[in-house]
């Protein structure tokens, strides 16, 4: 019985325990961190630590070093906060790569630090592993010297001191330097990583370790994270942090990033510090540095974009894409058209003198013609004049073109009683609320039957935009009994959807038709009788004014003789 209730004790404090396990668990490469959790010694972290909605981790005045592949993930509604802190990389990128440019005031260069070496030495650059120098070539002292291969070896004289030594890709293709090695005549080598190396309009090259994925808050203050990515498609604020290596930092379309303080951003491994999308934010404060030089302090980017129209086959020109300001024609396929074939392109830059481009892109009508604006109509191309390429990603280009409505099918005076020799008279009326004329073109068919009415083939009406149009048409049937014509519009084949521009049916009330009676028509022989009548005495009376004529004009001419005739 003892053992028994020290069994149920000891199962009750373990129960107590577990529930007041602390908020920091790990499971296996996983920490999940759901209260509020301060570091204050040094940490490593192997594999992810998560913080989750309500969970804030705290890093405060020390370093913690990032494993290869390891992040840190913050949730919506997580917290992670820097103080006096530093987040480093176990393995940061330490190679450096040329931006691409020939002419010498952006050439990328580095300076080989020859000063105090006595005699001669030489210089082995090498590049990054999987890298050559292919068609690549160097320039030193004004001198262009072809490289080739992984590896190159420079040889310089005695007293030759600092050397500055230029990098030309093939095309515009990036040069890389992992490291070069001095080997002076005399003495010891030495090796020199890239990402140690004095150089200018170069960017850092490699791996970048570890990653910090934002989607709650990260604030940072006094603080410093080396050599990992960051992605924030939720808010960071930094005050006095430095970003080495880091860029460009990822700003997802709904982001915020917040730099204050002396904030300082070196060695992006591209040239800008951050990549934002179309509708994030960004604030960069006065005294906030970029890399500088050839990088820029951001790029806002947009990919995937189309334009929406009604149809298909309309030819678009879009005017000033991109920071080349480039002029491009597209068309719609499905109701849309892709631009800049959907690939990506910068509608932003923030240089890194502080002064900032942004895309001014416009939509002009090349082609919109429809069954409803012929060329021949004189109404001219649908979807309006030029307009504005923002940055959404779909632009609807809706302006322009016409909307047609009926208004009413009626059967008019009354007359909905009419036999099959008869014509019941129909008036119309159809409205465009639309912003553009349209010829279009409707015809009727009997409910009753599903067939096509006989109203004269189809009607014309041409409708301005904005206004209402009456048209006058006969029904004609050969069927007896009770009839309701139904009449609709008939829509441009190019539209993607058919009431794209309106249209539509619409019936009237019911009618009546009857055998033909006596009254309906004139009897037919009396009317035959009357023809042949009416014949006889119109060429009787035309015999005797010809008759008279003749006498007539016997009895005037003198030389006229009876005998001679």
């Amino acid at each position: 019985m003892r053992r028994v209730a020290l069994l149920q004790c000891f199962l009750m404090a373990s129960a107590v325990l577990l529930c007041t396990a602390p908020s920091a668990s790990a499971d296996a490469a996983e920490t999940v961190i759901s209260d509020n959790v301060t570091w204050t010694g040094e940490q490593s972290v192997e594999g992810t630590v998560r913080i989750v909605s309500g969970g804030h981790l705290i890093i405060d005045g020390t370093e913690v070093r990032m494993n290869s592949n390891s992040s840190i993930v913050v949730e919506a509604g997580g917290t992670l906060t820097l103080n006096q802190a530093s987040v480093v990389a176990e393995d940061p990128p330490t190679a450096i790569a040329s931006m691409g440019y020939w002419d010498e005031a952006n050439m990328s260069k580095f300076k080989v630090p020859g000063d105090g070496i006595s005699g001669p030495f030489s210089v082995k650059m090498q590049t990054m592993e999987g890298d050559s120098y292919y068609g690549d070539a160097a320039q030193v002292a004004g001198e262009v010297i072809s490289i080739n291969g992984s590896s190159h070896t420079f040889s310089f004289a005695d007293g030759t001191g600092d050397v500055w030594i230029g990098l030309i890709g093939y095309s515009s293709s990036a040069v890389t330097v992992a490291s070069i090695t001095i080997e002076p005549e005399a003495g010891s080598s030495s090796t020199i990583l890239g990402s140690d190396l004095e150089s200018v309009n170069m960017r850092s090259a490699g791996a970048q370790d570890f990653t910090i994925q934002i989607e709650g808050e990260m604030t940072s203050g006094n603080s410093a994270v080396s050599g990992g990515q960051i992605t924030i498609n939720g808010a960071m604020s930094a005050d006095d942090t430095d970003f080495d290596r880091v860029s460009p930092v990822i700003l997802g379309n709904s982001g915020e990033i917040e730099l204050l303080g002396t904030s300082a951003f070196s060695g992006s491994l591209d040239d800008h510090d951050v990549r934002a999308g179309p509708d994030s934010t960004i604030y960069w404060g006065e005294d906030v540095s970029g890399s500088g030089g050839l990088i820029d302090r951001w790029e806002r980017r947009v990919s995937g974009q189309t334009i929406q129209v009604d149809a298909d086959y309309v030819i678009l020109r879009i005017a000033g894409i991109g920071p080349q300001e480039s002029t491009q024609e597209i068309f719609s396929l499905g109701g849309f058209a892709s631009v800049d074939s959907g690939s990506e392109r910068v509608v932003e830059i923030g240089y890194s003198d502080g002064t900032v481009w942004t895309e001014s892109a416009t939509i002009e009508v090349v082609t919109y013609v429809t069954g409803w604006n012929p060329e021949t109509s004189g109404i001219g191309n649908y979807g309006g004049g030029p307009v504005a390429l923002g940055w959404a990603q779909n632009t609807v280009l809706d302006s322009g073109t016409p909307y047609v409505e009926w208004e009413s099918v009626e059967i008019t005076n009354g007359a909905s009683t009419k036999s099959t020799g008869q014509s019941m008279p129909i008036l119309a009326r159809l409205a465009n609320r639309g912003t553009a004329s349209a010829l279009l073109y409707f015809t009727c068919d009997v409910v009753e039957t599903g067939l096509e009415a006989d109203i004269g083939g189809y009607q014309e009406v041409r409708i301005d935009a904005g206004e209402s149009m009456e048209v006058s048409f006969g029904w004609r049937s050969s069927e007896v009994g009770d009839a309701t014509l139904s009449c609709r519009v008939l829509t441009p084949s190019q539209l993607v959807e058919d009431d794209a521009f309106g249209g539509g049916s619409m019936s009237t009330g019911l009618a009546t038709w009857t055998e033909p009676t006596e009254d309906d028509s004139l009897p037919i022989m009396p009317l035959l009788a009357a023809i042949v009548v009416g014949v006889g005495i119109a060429g009787m009376t035309m015999l005797r004014r010809a008759s008279d004529a003749i006498v007539e004009t016997k009895e005037e001419d003198p030389n006229y003789s009876k005998d001679e005739y």
